[in-house]
Parts: structure tokens; sequence; C-alpha cells
């Protein structure tokens, strides 16, 4: 099964940059059939990847969980278009299916933050968190 690990958020406000952390973290252990992705933010362009994979696995920092979380999703109609600034992974699976089939299975990684102001250090709480993650995800992808 092919995977496609998006890791994403601005790794210079602190807790923010968790997912890239994750991603390059997925990366050096060089899984056969795993695509890894750092980005800033999601775009539109990812979805020519993502037709190409059987599972896309989102990650990103979050304010709204008190620890490292997994919730699997999949594509449907959004309230603003998906070609604003801001795309949301439900909204690039909406748009993958203007272009390709959509992956089969789809999740976001949710790392808990406490500190989003301006440096490069994750908080433990962060940190904790990107540990859980890579555990996480390296179970999801051995499904």
């Amino acid at each position: 099964m092919k995977t496609l690990v998006v890791g994403y958020g601005n790794d210079l406000r602190g807790d923010d940059g968790a997912g890239r952390i994750v991603a390059d973290r997925i990366a050096a252990l060089e899984i056969p059939g795993v695509e890894v992705r750092s980005q800033s933010q999601l775009t539109p362009e990812l979805t020519l990847e993502m037709v190409a994979a059987d599972r896309v696995i989102f990650v990103d920092a979050s304010l709204d969980v008190a620890a490292t979380t997994s919730e699997r999703i999949s594509a449907g109609a959004e309230e603003d278009s998906g070609w604003t600034h801001h795309v949301t992974p439900q909204g690039l699976l909406t748009m993958t299916g203007a272009v390709g089939p959509v992956p089969a299975h789809a999740y976001v990684v949710s790392i808990p933050v406490a500190d989003l102001e301006v440096g490069m250090e994750l908080s433990p709480i962060a940190a904790d968190g990107v540990e859980q993650a890579v555990a996480l995800i390296s179970d999801l992808i051995c499904e």
C-alpha cells in the first residue's frame, strides 16, 4: 500500500512546527512505499501526489487536542472553497477527486501544543506529542 505522509505547520512558531518535525522523522525511517512531504501549509498541488496514494496521513499541531490523536477523515463538502488561502485535509481530499482517485484511507494526526510564540523550540507537551505521533503513524502504516 502506497502511503503519503504530509506534515505541515510553521516551524518558526514554536509548537506549530511539530507536524513538520514528525514528517522529517518519518522520512528518516526510509519505509518502503512511504512518501513524505514537509510543508509550511497545505496546497492544492498536493492533490497530484495524493491520487497516486492508497493512504494519506496529515500531521499538524492543534490547539483542540489534549493528547496526540488520530482521526479518520473522508472527502466531503466544505463551507469554504478549497482554492482559498487556507486548505484543510478534507478540502484536499475533495479536490483530489477532481483530478483522480481519492486515497481509500485518510487520517489526520493532531499534536497538542502549548507555545505558538516565535521560536524554534518545542514545548515539552509538543515534544512528547511528536514521539507519540511517530509511533502512531508507524502503526497506521503497518496496518
